[in-house]
């Protein structure tokens, strides 16, 4: 009788033990080593096999899968760090070349007709009033607004009544009206100028792909027109005449910036050509592009290192460009300094300054007007990049005759016979491969041997789920009990 029940204590006892997870974990080891497929793994199994023997299939299990895992993570970091390559495009003969965007910021923003009439309008003052010159030095200094000149609005510091000014749109309604003749080479395609208000105050730029999201109505909504994009000019290599030419208001200078349609005219972009009353300026370009190929916007942006022009930073601007990456960072630096922004950020959130407000700024100005790099601003390198390269500018100053009552840019471009073009060098698919390829290798491991192993797990699973009602012990107690004539129920 008492061996008869410490036999049924002990094997109690051990039902109980094979309960635990590190003996069901033991279980799916060995089911899974006698059934797997994976090279290596079935040997340790097997019966009558030495202790070396088994020792020796172990560390060569375990050394396979190692160097396995080291090259398939080398693989991913190639993957994920550095996919893509520049190599160089000499196909020229067939290109469609991008026609270089124009922007001109007149010397002088200000129609002294159009001003009077806002003064008359906003604070009902004319040109006999005393305090005409002080409302005309206020109409000036907003329309020839830039970080440079905001310590000018010092002396309308104590103007309490100029904070109700909208300045946009004092900056539009003041500004000369777009005159002149614009002949470009595209015959067929209309381009003219449009209205935008800059880092520089109010310009007009031609052939810009973002041209409208700096663009504002002229009515009273003043409502930004942006992500819209503008159909821009491209020459194809065998036209000998890819230019553009401007004959505009003599009595009216222009600063031209020559840039890439991808950009617009900002803040630091010190390169302008200044046109005056009777000169002709003719200046051509060549250009280095480089381009990028389709199947790279798969990838992600840290991936590539570049962005597209679609994939903005910021959700207050729905486009890319590094301008407009150093504009978003200089609005972001004046919310930081002062609490609010200048008003030619009219497409950015953010309070917009009063006159205090400006005058803080200005105390930044130079700060605010550095580099970006040295103001902390990251700007990703965008996928499609256009340099310009000037050519030594032609200047002409006409003393007499019919050119002596105009100003006259022309601008073109010279066709290039060398693009840069990134491709994917290391792709999804190539990763897939690659770590197939490695672990095929070194363990023999294919996608069915895969599915096989979660298929194993799977089952291992179910077999403990549907034999969770009827336990080892269980079963271990109602046969101990038959054999002892004992009455489990």
């Amino acid at each position: 009788m008492k061996n008869t029940k410490f036999e049924f204590f002990f094997r109690s006892l051990i039902a109980k033990n094979m309960e635990k997870p590190e003996h069901r974990l033991w279980k799916f080891v060995e089911n899974f080593s006698e059934q797997s497929t994976i090279h290596g793994v079935n040997i340790i199994r097997m019966k009558k096999l030495h202790i070396l023997e088994r020792i020796f299939w172990v560390v060569a299990v375990i050394l396979a899968a190692t160097g396995a895992i080291t090259l398939a993570k080398s693989n991913w970091t190639r993957y994920s760090a550095n996919p893509t390559v520049v190599s160089i495009q000499k196909d020229y003969r067939n290109w469609e070349n991008a026609f270089p965007a124009a922007t001109g910021c007149l010397v002088d923003k200000v129609d002294i007709t159009n001003a009077e009439k806002f003064i008359h309008k906003t604070w009902n003052i004319t040109k006999i009033d005393s305090k005409y010159p002080y409302y005309l030095d206020f109409v000036k200094t907003v329309a020839n607004v830039s970080y440079n000149s905001l310590s000018y609005f010092g002396q309308f510091e104590n103007d309490t009544d100029l904070n109700n000014v909208d300045l946009v749109k004092l900056a539009i309604n003041v500004h000369p009206a777009i005159s002149g003749n614009l002949v470009t080479f595209q015959t067929k395609h209309k381009t003219d100028w449009q209205l935008i208000l800059t880092e520089l105050g109010v310009c007009l730029t031609v052939n810009s792909k973002f041209a409208e999201l700096l663009t504002i109505n002229t009515d009273d909504t003043n409502v930004v027109k942006s992500g819209t994009y503008v159909e821009t000019l491209r020459c194809h290599y065998l036209n000998g005449l890819c230019y553009a030419r401007y004959d505009s208001d003599p009595s009216r200078p222009i600063n031209y910036y020559i840039h890439s349609y991808l950009e617009v005219v900002h803040a630091t972009y010190n390169s302008f050509y200044p046109v005056e009353e009777s000169e002709e300026l003719e200046i051509n370009y060549r250009m280095i592009e480089t381009v990028s190929s389709p199947d790279i916007r798969y990838l992600t942006p840290s991936q590539r290192k570049c962005h597209f022009d679609n994939e903005p930073l910021t959700t207050d601007v729905p486009v890319y460009g590094t301008s407009i990456c150093y504009i978003i960072c200089r609005h972001k630096l004046s919310l930081k300094l002062c609490g609010c922004k200048p008003f030619f950020y009219h497409f950015l959130g953010g309070k917009v300054c009063d006159i205090r407000g400006l005058l803080c700024l200005s105390k930044y100005a130079n700060r605010i007007m550095q580099p970006p790099s040295q103001i902390g601003c990251k700007c990703p390198q965008p996928c499609e990049l256009i340099t310009y390269l000037p050519q030594i500018p032609q200047y002409t100053k006409w003393e007499h005759g019919y050119f002596d009552s105009r100003i006259t840019f022309r601008w073109g471009l010279l066709p290039p016979t060398t693009k840069y073009r990134r491709d994917i060098l290391f792709g999804f698919g190539d990763l897939i491969v690659s770590i197939g390829g490695t672990v095929a290798l070194f363990l023999g491991i294919s996608f069915i041997s895969i599915i096989e192993i979660i298929f194993l797990f799977i089952e291992s699973i179910l077999k403990q789920y549907m034999d969770r009602d009827e336990t080892p012990t269980k079963k271990l107690f109602v046969a101990v009990g038959k054999n002892n004539n004992i009455d489990m129920e």
